[in-house]
């Protein structure tokens, strides 16, 4: 935590950048860059959910959808990076079985008697290809918006036992003072 706070960019360091400058009015918001109780949650919830939409340049979404949402940026960014290479693949397996149960689809990954129909291999890619293509979309959206809820409450309920112990050290660093 103090590692992230000492590295989180400053108002002062926005309006230094020169790319930036025009932007600034718009990233002068403290929510953006402070460590406050609603900024964390929403950044982890943000991030979350962009990370499992998105597979590919997450982190700079991520970051550009923090500054209308008012959610910290930084912990939006890093949040985004749960989702790598190794866990894409299982993911999207587990977006297709979610999917198949909402959408009650058959949930065998490819029907063995219409596959048959086509000759070469790509045409069976693209075939599976679209006859997957609804239960992952609906998979995806399911996990992602999981992944956010369950992101945002736990990142507020952290902050709050956390700020609950720092208040309860107070009375005992205030007498050893």
């Amino acid at each position: 935590m103090r590692w992230l706070t000492r590295h989180i960019p400053t108002r002062e360091t926005i309006h230094e950048h020169r790319m930036l400058r025009p932007f600034a009015p718009h990233l002068a918001h403290p929510s953006l860059w402070r460590m406050t109780r609603r900024s964390v949650p929403r950044g982890v919830a943000l991030g979350l959910f962009v990370a499992v939409i998105i597979p590919f340049m997450h982190t700079f979404i991520a970051a550009l959808l923090a500054i209308p949402t008012r959610a910290n940026v930084a912990v939006a960014a890093v949040f985004t990076l749960v989702v790598n290479p190794l866990t894409i693949p299982p993911m999207y397996y587990a977006a297709y079985r979610i999917g198949s149960w909402e959408l009650h689809h058959d949930a065998t990954l490819l029907n063995p008697s219409a596959a048959e129909r086509f000759s070469s291999e790509l045409s069976r890619l693209l075939f599976w290809v679209h006859e997957a293509s609804g239960p992952i979309a609906v998979g995806i959206l399911t996990i992602a918006a999981l992944a956010g809820v369950i992101g945002y409450l736990s990142a507020a309920l952290a902050w709050r036992f956390w700020s609950r112990s720092r208040w309860q050290q107070r009375p005992a660093a205030r007498k050893e003072t």
